[in-house]
């Protein structure tokens, strides 16, 4: 399954966002925009999808994400998305969306209910969408029970539970396979505006020896994602360490290894079942140093880019549809970054890439169709919106007469606020 787009609302500081994704989009805005809130909307409605009733229950409960802003205080959560996928051996595009009230605090708790979903479904060949779901209350929906028929057998729920949770139980279904795709969405978000440390800590690891593995999940060692690459598929770790030592002049080598802890009283002791305390370092050889060191031992950039690439690599072998990266360019350096763009696209594959920045050096290595700018808002709400493609000669233009890169000009644009309101207008989608 491939995620073409994404639209989110009724989130926090966000009124409603829908991106684009190309292989790699940026969402670009100055520090506390709503960059991360975008972000964490993906997240929270991938966690819904996949939660239990019990689990969505807290989840519109849950009162840090509820808008206080006075323009959607009242506006529900909604999340679409738009993906191509195969559907009995055809390749078909489909949207699927659900919405929910947030709980409210008068009378008796009201809302926490969803409120609408809708699965359309289309062949590649076709040009208007079908309707597989049709949901329209807390209590019903509608669905299509044969290739042939219409969207019309109900379809008795909860108001916390979605339809496609309960139809992935109908295995006679002709469009189980995308049931199934929904239901597991796997959509990964990496924070690299935490301690780079975090990402290679050296503590302890009870795994037996011989169990590696590149799974991508929530708090994977680094350490122990490379070395297992290397000892699983050794050509995707080749890949890798190429493509790291080509972007970091720095860098003239590294090695995973795997060191036993396990002291050797212990390794004797008579026990029926024995797990092996392992640490999963990578060694690395600087450029001016006469040693390998622990990776312990490098800059925080050099520790980011090596996590970042790896997650990349890693969400391609495990054919993740999206992943995300907060603050990209924490600790890079700004002439890294052309590079270290190229460097993850290339190890992507089929992955989109959503990333966010507030940097305006970012612009000046992506295409105009991969930047949304967030733009200046009076009601204090998070909008992004890209250049119009007829018109980013006009910007470029208007960048140079100033003497200043485009994304100089671009960011003071947003940052000037309201007084730019018609050029905004004229510039953006």
């Amino acid at each position: 399954m491939k995620i073409l787009r994404i639209s989110i609302g009724g989130y926090t500081n966000i009124q409603k966002s829908e991106i684009v994704l190309n292989d790699l989009t940026a969402l670009i805005a100055p520090n506390n925009y709503g960059k991360s809130n975008v972000l964490s909307a993906i997240s929270f409605a991938r966690n819904f999808i996949v939660g239990s009733p019990e689990i969505k229950s807290a989840m519109m409960r849950q009162r840090s994400f509820i808008s206080i802003n006075t323009a959607i205080a009242d506006a529900p959560f909604s999340f679409e998305m738009e993906c191509s996928t195969n559907l009995q051996n055809q390749n078909v595009s489909f949207v699927y969306g659900f919405s929910f009230d947030w709980a409210k605090t008068e009378g008796n708790y009201k809302g926490a209910n969803i409120t609408e979903e809708h699965l359309r479904v289309k062949n590649d060949n076709e040009k208007r969408y079908s309707s597989y779901i049709n949901r329209t209350s807390s209590s019903s929906a509608k669905y299509q029970q044969t290739p042939k028929g219409r969207c019309d057998k109900t379809l008795q729920l909860m108001p916390n539970l979605l339809a496609v949770n309960k139809l992935v139980g109908y295995d006679d279904l002709f469009f189980l396979n995308i049931l199934k795709e929904i239901n597991s969405v796997n959509i990964k978000s990496v924070n690299t505006l935490i301690d780079p440390d975090n990402f290679f800590a050296l503590s302890p690891l009870n795994n037996i020896v011989s169990d590696y593995s590149v799974d991508f999940t929530d708090n994977t060692n680094a350490g122990f994602l490379i070395y297992s690459m290397k000892q699983l598929i050794p050509e995707k770790y080749e890949l890798l360490k190429d493509v790291i030592l080509n972007l970091m002049d720095d860098v003239v080598d590294f090695e995973p290894v795997q060191v036993n802890i396990q002291k050797d009283n212990e390794m004797e002791a008579n026990v029926p079942f024995r797990s092996s305390d392992v640490l999963y370092d990578i060694r690395v050889k600087e450029r001016f140093n006469n040693q390998y060191t622990s990776i312990a031992r490098v800059s925080s950039g050099t520790k980011r880019i090596i996590f970042v690439l790896t997650l990349s690599l890693v969400a391609s072998i495990n054919n993740i549809p999206l992943i995300t990266f907060e603050e990209l360019e924490n600790s890079v350096h700004p002439r890294l970054l052309e590079n270290l763009i190229e460097a993850i696209q290339q190890l992507s594959g089929d992955c989109k890439v959503l990333i966010t920045s507030h940097s305006p050096y970012l612009v000046k290595y992506l295409q105009a169709d991969d930047i949304l700018l967030g733009l200046p808002n009076a009601s204090g709400l998070a909008e992004f919106r890209k250049l119009k493609d007829n018109k980013i000669k006009k910007a470029v233009r208007l960048a140079s007469a100033e003497e200043i890169t485009l994304g100089e000009f671009l960011f003071e644009l947003m940052l000037d606020g309201e007084e730019n309101n018609d050029l905004l207008n004229e510039l953006f989608k």
